[in-house]
């Protein structure tokens, strides 16, 4: 009888310990995809902040490209020999911002458009 006990408990040791490795090997399985997917998700931020990123040095080198233009307009307005030249100058540098301001717009829906590179293979 004691036979039987023992060999039941080795039995149940056996499927136990069995049971544990499964137990562990699924736990280690979801821990990998786990990772990877928190893989690519941080490629997906890293790419998302990397447009953001160059959308704002865009804007920036945009903006103080136009601060300098800007301050050549005085300069140009305070050279102007008079109200018409004044009013020539003053035309000219509103038709050539217009177009300046239209190609920044394109450059910055170029970045906003593009799409995010993401890494399938992580």
């Amino acid at each position: 009888m004691s036979d039987k006990l023992n060999e039941q408990a080795e039995k149940m040791r056996k499927m136990a310990q069995t049971t544990l490795d499964k137990a562990k090997e699924a736990v280690s399985q979801y821990m990998t995809e786990s990772q990877k997917m928190r893989e690519k998700a941080d490629s997906g931020v890293r790419a998302s902040y990397s447009a953001v990123k160059e959308m704002n040095e865009k804007a920036v080198a945009f903006a103080e490209a136009n601060v300098v233009v800007g301050f050549d307009l005085a300069q140009r307005l305070l050279q102007a020999k008079g109200p018409q030249e004044m009013g020539a100058v003053y035309q000219a540098h509103l038709k050539e911002q217009m177009e300046k301001m239209n190609e920044q717009f394109r450059e910055l829906g170029n970045v906003m458009s593009k799409p995010a590179p993401v890494d399938l293979n992580k």
